[in-house]
């Protein structure tokens, strides 16, 4: 389970959001057997979901972040609420790529080019879905670039997941929004700070969630606690929504399914969890 914790600055220059999601990217890395960079690039796809999920207002409400691309990886879905529950599927987990020119895990080369969509499902007649180009493959730029773009947030975000060894070693995130009117002098500040910041996944390493928090916004601007709540990985499928599911098919075709076959089982691609129908369950269609 990890911790998030949401603030803004004391002259309400910034809402800031930071999340420690080792637990939430270690469970995603045991469900879904991912390879090292892999672990990488979903992490951060997790970890950035949570923290945009953070900004949500109703319990119902839901943001999903899609990775569309041509590097190995291909495919990553990720959905988040309001309360830090997350999930997520990735297309391809058990891609690789050599390490990088510093040695390091390549996110940006597993990632490759292609686009970032978000959806906000926000209780609207249609859900909001604004699309961005990926521009580093490193996914926090990516984001920052939608969000400037997109939604016209001059936004930071900060992501790193660390593995080693077949382990997730620390994992987080942080999120700076400005708002409006935010003072010149703030953003110079905040640019100067964000350039001297270091490894990521060391901070959160190295710091709780709250001490990373004052690290990057030390010399920039104090800030006011508005809350703090637990994230875990969660998955809320249940059995009736894979049968409400089935029976869209129609009865032509679910016979079909059981032509030769006593049951079938299905799969829920977010938590692997199985579930087995058999004919006499669609018998009242």
């Amino acid at each position: 389970m990890g911790k998030l914790i949401k603030a803004i600055t004391k002259e309400n220059n910034a809402r800031l959001y930071c999340v420690d999601t080792k637990d939430i990217v270690g469970e995603a890395k045991k469900i879904h057997e991912t390879s090292l960079t892999a672990t990488a690039a979903f992490g951060r796809m997790l970890t950035a979901a949570v923290l945009m999920g953070a900004d949500l207002k109703n319990e119902r409400d839901l943001i999903t972040l899609k990775l569309d691309v041509d590097g190995l990886v291909r495919k990553i879905i990720v959905t988040a609420n309001k309360n830090g529950d997350v999930k997520g599927d990735i297309y391809n987990p058990v891609a690789e790529v050599p390490l990088n020119t510093k040695g390091k895990l390549d996110v940006a080369g597993i990632v490759g080019k292609g686009t970032i969509t978000v959806i906000k499902d926000i209780g609207m007649k249609h859900p909001y879905s604004g699309i961005s180009p990926i521009v580093s493959g490193e996914i926090g730029e990516d984001l920052s670039y939608y969000f400037y773009h997109s939604e016209q947030i001059p936004s930071v975000v900060g992501l790193g997941v660390l593995v080693n060894n077949n382990e997730v070693i620390s994992s987080g995130g942080f999120l700076i929004q400005l708002l409006p009117g935010a003072k010149d002098e703030f953003i110079d500040k905040l640019e100067a700070k964000v350039n001297k910041i270091g490894s990521i996944t060391d901070l959160f390493n190295e710091m709780s969630v709250l001490d990373v928090l004052k690290y990057v916004m030390k010399d920039v601007e104090e800030f006011e606690i508005l809350d703090e709540m637990d994230t875990v990985y969660r998955c809320n499928c249940d059995k009736d929504r894979f049968y409400r599911g089935i029976i869209t098919l129609g009865r032509e075709e679910i016979d079909n399914l059981f032509k030769n076959e006593d049951n079938i089982e299905v799969s829920c691609n977010f938590c692997k969890k199985k579930y087995s129908f058999i004919k006499h369950d669609f018998n009242s269609l």
